[in-house]
């Protein structure tokens, strides 16, 4: 397809699913108009000792500043060719990815490879159902939430007895597999390895790396030294140990028990209330604001997914390739910041990087969607949106949320990522918000400002 006015004649060529071959021929006076426009701005501006500003010679400017002004009459000459095309042929233009000069000079012709901006649809979100949410707190979660709460006040007593669930005991351990330590077999963190004189909680397997001694370790004495097996995970940090059998050599050191304080009008008054109905009603209360919270976060992660998954299109390369190396960047920062070694992050780059670019293909999905629906429903991102993100991208970076902010103050990138992030999160709640409302029976009760 080709467009043409009195100086300027475009056609548009399609190279592939997302890319454009805009080619453009000015005719010679609109050159000539260009390359003038060109020499009088940098005459403008240009400062030679001897000469006035201004009044440097053509020839002199040439000569000082071709290469420069040659580079701003190409910017000059693009912009025209692809303003006229976005106007003409109505393209939305994504990217820029090549441009070919070889013609400028002779033809006064150039050729601009562009990616294209998708256009997406919003699905049906009447075809969305939420899934149901019990959120109804058992008698049994209250009475676990109090008892967690006497124990922040608890007293530890040491004890000459065998050790029983919840005690607190002090232990040294070091694997092997065969007659071999665990730490020979290469770089494995010390909790897999060997500790010393380490707390932990009898029975209680959440609390341990390693399950298997938290329940290996009960009906052991103070003094005692014990042979636990343990399956290494089949996900473990060593290949070479992968599902394989160990045995750990644990030695009990101290064993306390735990003496929770009486739920009288003293404990009362530091959990502010005052009896313990009142402590049930308080702890019921917060348990189901927490569960809410996660029904909430679980739906709107499955409206992103319905969401990306509606989206059938090619994307432009340079977006996936963007929006892949920043991803890729992000999860090296976390591992980083947990340890990991440069070496181990080098040997499964191929499949961070994949990983990567999925998580980049989704983003942009998302923000397509998001762009739409904010023009639909005429949504503005507002200060109270920015806080949360802020905070979140604080803790990620270990900074504190006043630093970020002062760097996102200088940083326009940075800036526009925290904004780009708390506006998916604002149209994602509010899309969660109308459908649980519209859903609201099947749903049972739900929060809808979450």
């Amino acid at each position: 397809m080709s467009t043409e006015n009195n100086s300027i004649a475009v056609q548009v060529e399609t190279v592939d699913s997302v890319s454009k071959k805009v080619t453009a021929v000015f005719e010679a006076s609109a050159y000539q108009n260009a390359e003038a426009m060109v020499l009088k701005a940098a005459q403008s501006k240009a400062v030679l000792p001897g000469f006035r500003k201004g009044k440097v010679p053509t020839e002199l400017l040439k000569q000082r500043y071709g290469q420069a002004m040659e580079s701003e009459l190409k910017e000059q000459l693009v912009k025209q060719a692809l303003d006229y095309a976005v106007q003409k042929e109505k393209l939305s233009i994504a990217a820029i990815t090549d441009v070919d000069y070889s013609d400028l000079s002779t033809k006064h012709a150039v050729s601009i490879t562009v990616e294209i901006k998708p256009e997406v649809s919003l699905p049906d979100f009447k075809n969305f159902q939420l899934e149901k949410a019990d959120v109804a707190v058992k008698d049994t979660e209250v009475t676990e939430f109090i008892t967690r709460l006497r124990k922040q006040y608890a007293t530890y007593h040491t004890v000459d007895r065998a050790i029983q669930k919840n005690d607190y005991v002090k232990l040294s351990y070091e694997g092997f597999v065969g007659e071999k330590p665990v730490g020979d077999f290469g770089d494995v963190s010390p909790v897999w390895s060997k500790q010393k004189s380490i707390w932990q909680e009898a029975g209680v397997v959440e609390t341990y790396e390693i399950p298997e001694i938290a329940n290996g370790v009960i009906g052991m004495k103070a003094g005692e030294t014990k042979s636990i097996s343990v399956t290494f995970p089949k996900d473990f940090e060593l290949a070479e140990l992968q599902e394989k059998e160990g045995v750990y050599q644990v030695t009990i050191e101290e064993v306390r028990e735990v003496v929770l304080p009486e739920m009288d009008e003293k404990f009362f008054e530091k959990m502010k209330v005052k009896d313990l109905d009142a402590l049930k009603s308080a702890a019921e209360q917060t348990l189901q604001q927490r569960k809410q919270a996660e029904y909430a976060a679980h739906q709107k992660q499955r409206i992103a997914e319905y969401l990306v998954q509606s989206i059938q299109c090619d994307l432009p390369h340079s977006w996936v390739k963007s929006q892949t190396d920043k991803i890729l960047q992000e999860m090296v920062d976390v591992f980083a910041s947990h340890g990991v070694k440069e070496q181990e992050m080098e040997e499964q780059k191929a499949l961070l990087y994949e990983k990567a670019k999925e998580g980049a293909v989704s983003r942009i999905k998302l923000d397509l969607c998001f762009e739409k629906l904010s023009r639909d429903e005429h949504l503005v991102l507002e200060e109270q949106d920015l806080t949360p993100i802020v905070m979140q991208e604080a803790r990620r970076l270990h900074i504190s949320p006043q630093k970020l902010v002062q760097q996102a103050n200088k940083d326009n990138r940075l800036r526009v990522d925290i904004q780009g992030k708390a506006f998916q999160a604002k149209l994602i709640n509010w899309l969660f918000n109308k459908l649980s409302k519209e859903q609201k029976e099947e749903c049972y009760d739900l929060v809808y400002e979450q």
